[in-house]
């Protein structure tokens, strides 16, 4: 056999195999994880310093630096939780635009209090559980103007407590989703 010919099985047998994402088989790819060798589709790669690399291989590696257990989850809520009481009640005192800047500052405030709570240990929910225990915290102040706006109150009772909270509760998942800032 000649190298020419060699080369022209090679050529023919590699047109013949066609690859497909292992998460879309209906797509066809060249596109391998740079550390399993999974076939992906663009949508699938995840641009890594070093290559591609599927999600799963980045959530693998992520996971590393996720060592929050699911009672971290629950005293993050409840920590949560207090510090949304009161600044709920305090809120209830200020004035409209002054209660807003406080739910910023608070919003802010809660992750640097859940932080040590929970040791430091990071949760892939947490931002999520935090979130949870703000709206827990709001329960007290808000429950009873959405009865009263359903009984027929006027709706802006419950504009100003709602706003607050849906503030607060931004800045704090928005933190514990990009981290703190150094």
């Amino acid at each position: 056999m000649t190298d020419e010919t060699l080369q022209t099985e090679t050529l023919d047998s590699t047109e013949d195999e066609r690859t497909f994402c292992a998460v879309h088989p209906e797509r066809e790819t060249a596109l391998r994880c740079n550390n399993c060798g999974r076939y992906m589709c663009s949508q699938c790669a995840v641009k890594m310093p070093v290559g591609y690399r599927c999600r799963e291989c980045v959530r693998q590696q992520q996971d590393v630096y996720y060592t929050a257990t699911t009672v971290d989850y629950v005293v993050g809520g409840v920590a949560a939780a207090v510090c949304s009481i009161g600044a709920n009640f305090l809120g209830e005192i200020l004035p409209p635009f002054l209660m807003l800047l406080l739910a910023v500052g608070v919003g802010g405030f809660i992750p640097q209090i859940v932080n040590p709570v929970v040791k430091r240990r990071r949760g892939r929910y947490m931002g999520l559980a935090v979130a949870a225990g703000i709206a827990l915290g709001a329960l007290p102040i808000v429950a009873p103007r959405l009865g009263w706006a359903l009984a027929g109150a006027p709706l802006t009772i419950l504009l100003w407590p709602l706003l607050f909270n849906i503030v607060m509760i931004s800045v704090a998942y928005g933190w514990f989703r990009r981290g703190p800032s150094i």
